[in-house]
């Protein structure tokens, strides 16, 4: 029996491992759409990740009872209450690993009419220079070409158009 015990959680903990390595690292999620509703049901858990979980942690913990005390009843208990606390706690773990998730999704687009703050000279001309600016609550590092001639590092500029993702800017005044 403890041996039986040992295998099945070995070999559902290495799927949860799995599972949680390709979910976490590489960003694919593994779960499945129930008939009404979301099987990961946003906590970053799901039904697979929380049966191999259960299983894995109650079959281990039933294991350790039965060979310190050799009593099943006993270990089968401690085992299910085991499983349903390691679920609940590998769910609020996993939410707060997910919280910190930003919008990664920008396009330049998004920052016009805005202002920023030249990193990088702008020359007059044809050159370009880099502009500071925030979108999506992040600050981004744009190419920006000059309206009205060279602006020096550490300007306010204004964001007016964008071309081929090169921001159009022009300098505000009483800035620097």
């Amino acid at each position: 029996m403890i041996s039986i015990l040992t295998y099945i959680s070995m070999i559902a903990g290495g799927f949860l491992i799995l599972l949680l390595l390709l979910s976490l690292v590489g960003g694919m999620d593994l779960e499945f759409d129930l008939a009404d509703g979301d099987a990961d049901s946003g906590g970053g858990l799901g039904i697979i990740k929380g049966g191999l979980t259960f299983i894995s942690v109650s079959s281990w913990v039933a294991r350790i009872i039965i060979h310190s005390s050799e009593n099943p009843i006993m270990a089968a208990i401690v085992g299910t209450i085991s499983g349903i606390i390691a679920v609940i706690a590998l769910s609020y773990f996993l939410r707060f690993l997910l919280r910190a998730e930003s919008e990664v999704n920008w396009s330049p687009e998004q920052a016009l009419y805005n202002s920023g703050k030249v990193y990088l000279k702008i020359p007059s001309g044809e050159g370009y220079g880099l502009v500071h600016t925030l979108i999506n609550g992040t600050n981004r590092e744009l190419k920006a070409k000059s309206i009205n001639g060279e602006i020096p590092t550490g300007s306010l500029v204004y964001i007016s158009d964008i071309e081929n993702d090169i921001l159009i800017v022009s300098l505000l005044e009483n800035t620097k």
